[in-house]
């Protein structure tokens, strides 16, 4: 089962614009007691005071200055005071508010039909690819639905401080593997009393392949074909084979506005170190002698959002950043920053493609790079 993120998301904003409707028409400002009692579903209550949280500890540090000894012990202890005390109360406006309450519908929904997807990037997420004792007793205290997943982890952590995300990923399939979810229909229910909803919306139809489109893909015998009663979501889609290309060009001709998945990527991986931009343009379609170049990367774009279409967000969404869209809206915006494509590659190569195991996902990271290369095209 694949989650329509798009739906998910959807949905959530239409749940917080309604919520936000209903209570700040009489406040301007919601505290903290507000926020525990505004969803009848617990869970996104508790997701925004987790977001809440990890904004608190941001502004602490943020608060820090590097020309006091914020180590002192009387500072510290005067600093945790006050920060407890701020924290008591709570003030967040309707238009810092409802993003937040927004993106809880969305990670309740997630946490709802796909837990294993909610904690698996729970702990993909973890600094320095090291999940630790404190993050994942906040994991404990702010998870209401499938509590004992994190109630397992710990349990595998025990004594130690902290743990490779690796070995908790292992640690994940393992209780996966054992344990049984939380029936979903009866928060969704409650969801719905709110604003109306169908489960089916949020899961990804899986069409067949057509049986006429079928006899084409079987002209290659890759490893990357399919079989005709195969089914996959359109981002699943092959690369064309060799023949396929040859035969379209026979057919069509060059088009240069055509992009056509890189025919040599696929032995390409991000162990050592991504394709330069100039090996890629350097690479030309099989039988057409137009060079890549004036295929995929046509065009140059101001920024790497422009070159993503709707789909393709959804794919890299999904593929490359595990789902989040506030670690895939950071990524853009970092990459745009970057000064030349080779500190953008080298930002992809040294903290992207680890944080988020792109190894696993080498063809969406691959078109992830083509898009990347066409912002720093001169």
């Amino acid at each position: 089962m694949k989650l329509d993120l798009s739906a998910i998301e959807s949905y959530g904003r239409q749940y917080a614009a309604k919520v936000c409707d209903d209570f700040f028409n009489r406040t301007a400002t919601i505290n903290g007691q507000q926020i525990l009692k505004l969803s009848n579903v617990a869970q996104v209550n508790m997701f925004v005071v987790s977001d809440l949280f990890e904004r608190w500890k941001a502004d602490t540090e943020a608060f820090k200055s590097p020309y006091f000894n914020f180590e002192h012990e009387d500072v510290k202890a005067a600093l945790k005071t006050f920060m407890n005390t701020a924290s008591q109360h709570i003030m967040v406006k309707r238009e810092d508010f409802e993003p937040m309450l927004s993106s809880a519908v969305n990670r309740t929904i997630v946490l709802l039909l796909d837990p294993s997807k909610h904690f698996d990037e729970f702990v993909r997420d973890s600094p320095d690819f090291t999940l630790t004792k404190d993050r994942l007793a906040q994991l404990t205290k702010y998870t209401k639905i499938n509590g004992q997943v994190s109630k397992a982890l710990t349990e595998k952590l025990g004594d130690e401080e902290k743990v490779y995300v690796t070995t908790a990923l292992g640690w994940l399939n393992e209780i996966g593997e054992k344990g049984e979810f939380e029936n979903p229909d009866k928060y969704l229910d409650m969801l719905s009393a709110t604003v109306a909803l169908k489960k089916e919306d949020f899961i990804k139809s899986t069409p067949k392949i057509l049986a006429e489109d079928s006899s084409a893909l079987k002209m290659s015998q890759s490893f990357f074909d399919l079989d005709s009663e195969e089914e996959l979501d359109d981002e699943d889609a092959p690369l064309p084979t060799v023949a396929q290309v040859q035969a379209k060009f026979e057919q069509d001709g060059p088009v240069a506005d055509v992009k056509l998945p890189g025919l040599d990527r696929l032995n390409d991986t991000f162990i050592d170190d991504l394709p330069t931009v100039n090996d890629l343009l350097k690479k030309e379609v099989i039988g057409s002698g137009t060079p890549l170049s004036e295929l995929a990367f046509k065009r140059p774009i101001k920024s790497i959002v422009d070159g993503v279409s709707i789909n393709q967000k959804f794919v890299f969404i999904g593929k490359l950043f595990d789902g989040d869209i506030n670690s895939y809206n950071k990524a853009i915006e970092d990459l745009d920053n970057c000064l030349n494509f080779g500190d953008a590659k080298n930002l992809m190569n040294k903290a992207l493609a680890p944080k988020y195991n792109w190894i696993m996902a080498a063809e969406e990271a691959n078109d992830f790079l083509e898009v990347v290369s066409r912002k720093f095209q001169s």
